[in-house]
């Protein structure tokens, strides 16, 4: 694991602590401390039902916030509704003061709704949580300003609350950005590193197939080539055109390895298949049972005995894939020479023979179906 990847997770955990620390903060501010304000100052609200409904609305509002802050699911227009809601519950809340009392003993919505703010809007830009706490206090001063008491007092009270409360309530939202922002950046930045390792994982396979099919067209096609090239040998015997209809055969196996199919061992012999419908030898391929998942390589090694035998079949082949539990059986029946018995297609189960009366040959390789497969 890269340090990159443990960083983002790192962040993120961080990430999700404030969000819960936010809610659990708000959740004890909100049922906790208003509780008890508003129960001392219960004789002076009028009316009591406005009050008692404001803190309840209140309450629902933070309640539906925190589940969606901590789900992930507070998106943009449901964060500003919530805000706004609050805003106007705090208005309300606060017209139920006595007179002057919205600052000091009975009042209760401004810091709270303050807090709110920080709760829904933790995930907007800053500006958007500002505006509410200048909103919120706004309220608070119009109020003041319409029952007369605005003083020096009231005025240095107000500013001294405000610069305390606003300013934890902007600091705390401040850092709890950072740190949001931070886990963001961590997970971009480990996505990219596990995109570009799969890409580069992918590219070396490529190029690992690339080298291996290369090595092979230089083993076995190459001194064909030359070998024609330059005379040595003819093609007017039947070794030197059987050996070439076998390397035909493996090349279009070879061209056709890496489509992608929903049965790859089918389309590779498939392709086998037409290489010999060209030459004019009737195949016919079936298949029974559903193909689990192949290996290249014992895709590799089933199909080679019957590219063999179908790259030397005269007049007519049939391939056979059946599946079981246990196994893949692949087999074919052509009149192909007997001579084609002495090439071994790889280290898998193989069973051939040779009806001589008949004129057919019959090859057949199993390839186990284990859980190590």
């Amino acid at each position: 694991m890269t340090a990159h990847v443990v960083k983002g997770m790192v962040a993120t955990r961080f990430a999700k602590a404030v969000n819960i620390g936010l809610v659990v903060i708000v959740g004890v501010w909100h049922l906790g401390l208003d509780t008890l304000l508003v129960l001392r100052g219960w004789p002076v609200y009028e009316p009591r039902a406005a009050a008692a409904g404001s803190w309840l609305a209140l309450a629902i509002i933070q309640t539906v916030g925190s589940v969606l802050l901590l789900r992930g699911a507070l998106g943009t227009r449901t964060a500003r509704m919530l805000a706004g809601a609050a805003l106007v519950t705090g208005i309300v809340a606060t017209a139920t003061y006595p007179p002057g009392g919205a600052i000091g003993d009975v009042s209760w919505a401004w810091n709270t709704v303050g807090w709110f703010g920080v709760l829904l809007l933790l995930q907007r830009p800053l500006w958007e949580l500002i505006t509410l706490l200048l909103a919120n206090t706004a309220v608070t001063v119009g109020f003041l300003a319409a029952d007369g008491a605005l003083d020096h007092v009231t005025v240095s009270r107000l500013l001294a609350a405000f610069y305390t409360t606003a300013g934890i309530q902007l600091t705390f939202a401040y850092l709890a950005r950072q740190l949001n922002d931070g886990a963001r950046e961590a997970t971009e930045i480990a996505a990219g590193q596990a995109e570009h390792l799969a890409r580069a994982t992918a590219d070396e396979t490529v190029h690992a197939e690339r080298r291996r099919r290369y090595e092979y067209l230089r083993i076995r096609v190459e001194p064909l080539l030359s070998g024609l090239a330059e005379r040595r040998l003819d093609p007017a015997d039947t070794v030197v055109r059987r050996r070439a209809a076998v390397e035909a055969a493996r090349l279009r196996r070879l061209f056709v390895e890496t489509d992608d199919t929903p049965h790859p061992l089918l389309h590779e012999l498939r392709a086998c298949a037409d290489v010999a419908e060209r030459r004019g030898v009737r195949v016919t391929l079936l298949s029974y049972g559903d193909l689990p998942d192949l290996p290249t390589s014992a895709r590799r090694e089933l199909a080679e005995g019957t590219l063999l035998v179908l790259a030397t079949a005269a007049t007519r082949a049939r391939v056979t894939v059946v599946t079981t539990p246990e196994d893949v059986v692949v087999s074919v029946v052509a009149d192909a020479p007997p001579e084609t018995l002495v090439e071994s297609p790889g280290p898998l189960t193989v069973s051939a023979m040779y009806d001589q009366e008949e004129d057919q040959l019959w090859w057949e390789t199993r390839w186990p179906v284990r859980p190590d497969h």
